[in-house]
């Protein structure tokens, strides 16, 4: 039986900031793409990661419910339907950030401050703790219907406000939603625009598309007010990327949806990839525009521990059940076929994500 969180979700809670969501899309299939940022552990140890894990959890699995967080004490068990792996942290590496399962459902868990979720019920409906909300999806359904449905009609997700996450989940069937918790009540986003980062809500970021509406694809044309002054025709358009212009570059959650939804619409609408490597090669090099180097991101010093850096980043392939994962230190990807595993019914498999190696292949004898 695994007792959820009792510490690690109060740890990673406390320090998390940011992470980024979004898809790509090939003829095989999506290719969802996350970044991890996070601190370190206190201000002590500002260059210390938290323990990540990947994690290999077999079907039948009991999960205990927690009381991690005031009134998660009234939330219930569950028996794991589905096997999955995923990425879990904290000392007793049971927080379950995100995950992929057998029947290709990928979950991910995000920073979100403003929320508020809802109040436990003592009939009829399940009561699961915030903080179990992915692991509870992973190993329970196989689609984001199905997602929706239970959290609509068979469960509460409780929890004490100022305990912050919102989750984004992805299905091999080309579906995805955002579900949140604003002010005790629950709300799933068609999340059709295919990116999620964290505070405000989610609804703010659509909005906040509208703001950068300038951004686009062409050329400039100015000759419809151009002079010609002493150095030659103004204004006029002379090095490319001017098109991109006032795109935000910043690691706030806004500016990091901003800028991932522009890159990545225009990427596909250009050269839309016609393979699954080619979108692989696509989700990482959105990776890169968001990831952020250690010491870069000021911290609260009333609040945070530490800086946010990109510890990890991910990918998950709905259509096949594969995940891709890398570290901070390495970054070389790494990938687990959910079709090729040989799960343990019952039993959870822990491996360090990050063991030191830099991912550095010196290849000077074969040149």
């Amino acid at each position: 039986m695994k007792s959820l969180c009792a510490v690690s979700c109060a740890v990673l809670v406390a320090v998390s900031e940011g992470c980024t969501y979004f898809t790509v899309d090939t003829p095989q299939g999506e290719v969802v793409g996350r970044s991890m940022e996070f601190g370190g552990l206190s201000p002590k140890e500002k260059d210390e990661p938290v323990p990540w894990y990947v994690i290999k959890t077999g079907k039948n699995s009991i999960f205990e419910h927690n009381e991690v967080a005031k009134q998660c004490e009234l939330s219930h068990d569950w028996k794991g339907k589905y096997s999955h792996v995923g990425i879990a942290g904290g000392p007793d590496k049971q927080q379950l950030n995100e995950a992929i399962n057998t029947e290709g459902l990928s979950v991910q868990s995000h920073t979100l401050r403003l929320s508020q979720y809802q109040k436990p019920n003592t009939t009829g409906t399940k009561n699961i703790c915030f903080n179990n909300l992915a692991t509870y999806i992973v190993s329970s359904f196989a689609s984001v219907a199905e997602v929706s449905a239970a959290l609509k009609n068979d469960v509460s997700v409780i929890g004490e406000s100022g305990t912050f996450f919102h989750w984004a989940v992805t299905d091999k069937y080309h579906q995805a939603i955002v579900i949140e918790y604003v002010n005790g009540q629950l709300n799933i986003h068609n999340n059709t625009v295919r990116v999620m980062t964290n505070d405000p809500h989610f609804d703010f970021h659509l909005q906040n598309l509208n703001q950068y509406v300038w951004i686009g694809t062409s050329w400039s044309n100015q000759t419809a007010i151009s002079v010609d002054s002493e150095i030659g025709v103004v204004p006029k358009q002379i090095s490319h990327g001017i098109n991109l212009g006032g795109i935000p570059g910043d690691a706030s959650p806004a500016s990091r949806f901003v800028k991932l939804f522009y890159l990545k619409q225009y990427s596909q609408l250009n050269v839309a990839p016609k393979s699954l490597s080619e979108g692989i090669v696509l989700a990482t090099s959105l990776l890169n525009t968001v990831f952020i180097p250690k010491g870069v991101v000021a911290f609260n010093p009333g609040n945070d521990d530490s800086y946010d850096f990109t510890e990890y980043s991910t990918l998950k392939i709905p259509s096949k059940a594969q995940f891709y994962f890398k570290s901070y230190q390495n970054n070389q990807w790494r990938m687990v076929d959910l079709n090729k595993l040989t799960f343990e019914p019952g039993k959870t498999k822990y491996t360090l994500l990050d063991n030191g190696d830099d991912g550095i292949k010196d290849v000077t004898g074969s040149h």
